[in-house]
C-alpha cells in the first residue's frame, strides 16, 4: 500500500506536509501548559503550578529545534512563538508568585506592582531580542558564548526558584514575601538589561572531556527522575551564582580582544 501523506493548502495554492505543523503545534500547547499553571496557583496547587511552568520552559526550547529538524521553520513560526513566549514567561510567572505570596500574607499592592512589573522587564527582553535578530552588526565575542541580559525561558525558570526551595527544604528566608519580591524583581532587571549570562549550549566541549560532560548530563537526568526538587533547587542556585563568573570572563575576554 503507497504511502499517503496528508497535504493541506496554504494561502498561496501550493500544499506541504501536515507533520511542518508540528513545531506550531508543540508552541500552542506550551502556551496552554503555562495558562493552566496561572489557573493552578489561582485554585492554591502551587506545586502543579510550578510543575506545568517549568514543562512550558522545556517545550519552548523543544519547539524551536523540532522546526529545525524538520525544516519547518517560517516567519509565521517565529512572530507565534514570540506572542507565546510573552505570555509564558512574561505573564505566567508573576501570576504564580502573586498567588504564592498571597497565601503567606497580603503585601497592599506590591505583589501586584510585581506582576506588572515582571511582565513590561519581559515585554521590554523579547522586544529586544526580536531587534537584534534583524542586525547584522553583533558582538562576535557576546553572540559566540553568551545572552544579553537573562533568557526570558530562563528568567521565568529562575522565578520559580524560591517555590522550588520551599517545596524541598520548607519555609525558610527565600520563602519571605518580601525577599521573594526583590529577588524575582531583581530577575525582571537582568531580563531586560544587557547584562551577559552564560549561553550553555555554546559551551565548547573538548573531546577528553565528552565522556565527562556526559556524565554529568546523564547525573542531572537521574536527579531530575529521582529528587526532581533538589535537583532544580541545585540547578537554579548554581546558575544564579554563575552570573557574576560571567559578567567577569565575558570583561576579561573584551579586554584581552582589545589588546
Amino acid at each position: 500500500m503507497p504511502k499517503i501523506i496528508q497535504r493541506i493548502r496554504d494561502s498561496e495554492g501550493g500544499c506541504f506536509p501536515l507533520f511542518r505543523l508540528l513545531p506550531n503545534l508543540v508552541t500552542l500547547a506550551s502556551l496552554c501548559i503555562a495558562l493552566s499553571s496561572i489557573r493552578f496557583s489561582l485554585e492554591g496547587n502551587f506545586v502543579l503550578a510550578s510543575g506545568f511552568l517549568l514543562l512550558a520552559g522545556f517545550m519552548d526550547g523543544v519547539d524551536g529545534r523540532l522546526a529545525r529538524f524538520l525544516n519547518s521553520s517560517s516567519d509565521f513560526g517565529a512572530q507565534l512563538d514570540s506572542l507565546v513566549d510573552f505570555v509564558n514567561f512574561g505573564v505566567t510567572p508573576g501570576f504564580v508568585i502573586y498567588s504564592w505570596v498571597n497565601s503567606y500574607e497580603n503585601l497592599a499592592g506590591l505583589d501586584w506592582a510585581l506582576v506588572l512589573f515582571f511582565a513590561v522587564c519581559g515585554a521590554i527582553r523579547l522586544a529586544r531580542f526580536n531587534v537584534d535578530l534583524t542586525r547584522e552588526e553583533v558582538s562576535p565575542i557576546l553572540e559566540k558564548y553568551f545572552f544579553k541580559g537573562i533568557p526570558a525561558p530562563v528568567g521565568a525558570a529562575m522565578a520559580m526558584l524560591p517555590m522550588v526551595l520551599t517545596y524541598q527544604f520548607g519555609d525558610g528566608f527565600y520563602s519571605d514575601p518580601v525577599n521573594v519580591i526583590a529577588y524575582v524583581g531583581s530577575l525582571a532587571v537582568l531580563m531586560a538589561s544587557r547584562v551577559p549570562t552564560i549561553s550553555i549550549k555554546k559551551i565548547p566541549v573538548r573531546n577528553e572531556f565528552a565522556y565527562l560532560t556526559l556524565l554529568i548530563l546523564g547525573s542531572i537526568i537521574i536527579g531530575l527522575l529521582v529528587q526532581p526538587w533538589f535537583t532544580l533547587a541545585v540547578i537554579g542556585t548554581v546558575y544564579a551564582f554563575s552570573i557574576p563568573v560571567t559578567i567577569f570572563f565575558y570583561l576579561k575576554i573584551e579586554m584581552e580582544n582589545k589588546k
